[in-house]
């Protein structure tokens, strides 16, 4: 994984490699109390350090990693109540997005919302944590741009930076499967049918019901 940073300015490789961090803590790539070294981080994308500090530095400006007194940079480890209170800020801005991504979705969005969910399911069977946490991430990412509320989708998606990497606690063997077709099946049908308060009852289910899973195999030190 390397950036090539020569037909770039300095400014242009750092906001490359901020979104690359970014979607990694969003889809769980990096857990709670995870140092980000600076010459792991910038080894591992081919750049020099100056551009992954000046990331690293904007992410924690954004709350989804901490600075220590040391200087040192990590994910920071939430305890239950942080994680409750991200949860339900994020699912009011959720459910916005999703009532206006009813009104503005296509049929391709839906059948790429089918896709990506299959793809999904499966690395749930496989017990795969990171291919599950990413298409969970790409299904929720993908409706939310049909709302085109592009102000709205960067709030949320700070949230997922925040609350990604504790999901690496709900994803781990055995997985949590709900009882019965998972919401996102429901989110799908009435997205079909355009029906926005069946949708909006969908996505509260799905992070409700994965959220309380989540409560329950924090570790001890975390409630």
């Amino acid at each position: 994984m390397t950036i090539d940073s020569k037909p770039f300015a300095r400014e242009n490789i750092t906001t490359l490699i901020y979104k690359r961090l970014k979607k990694r803590l969003m889809t769980g790539g990096y857990k709670p109390g995870d140092v980000m070294l600076l010459r792991t981080i910038s080894d591992e994308l081919g750049v020099s350090q100056t551009p992954v500090r000046e990331a690293l530095l904007q992410l924690v400006s954004e709350r989804a990693l901490t600075m220590e007194r040391g200087k040192s940079i990590t994910v920071p480890i939430f305890d239950k109540k942080r994680l409750q209170d991200l949860r339900a800020i994020r699912l009011k801005l959720e459910v916005m997005a999703a009532e206006y991504a009813v009104r503005n979705i296509q049929d391709a969005d839906i059948d790429k919302l089918e896709e990506i969910h299959s793809v999904m399911m499966q690395c749930k069977l496989n017990e795969d944590r990171e291919g599950t946490l990413l298409h969970n991430f790409e299904f929720h990412s993908t409706l939310y741009a049909a709302s085109q509320m592009t102000d709205l989708i960067a709030i949320i998606e700070g949230l997922w930076a925040q609350t990604g990497p504790s999901l690496t606690y709900l994803y781990q063997p055995p997985f949590v499967h709900s009882e019965g077709a998972h919401p996102h099946v429901f989110v799908i049908d009435a997205l079909r049918e355009r029906r926005a308060d069946d949708a909006v009852a969908a996505i509260v289910q799905d992070v409700n019901e994965y959220g309380a899973a989540l409560m329950e195999r924090l570790p001890d030190e975390m409630s």
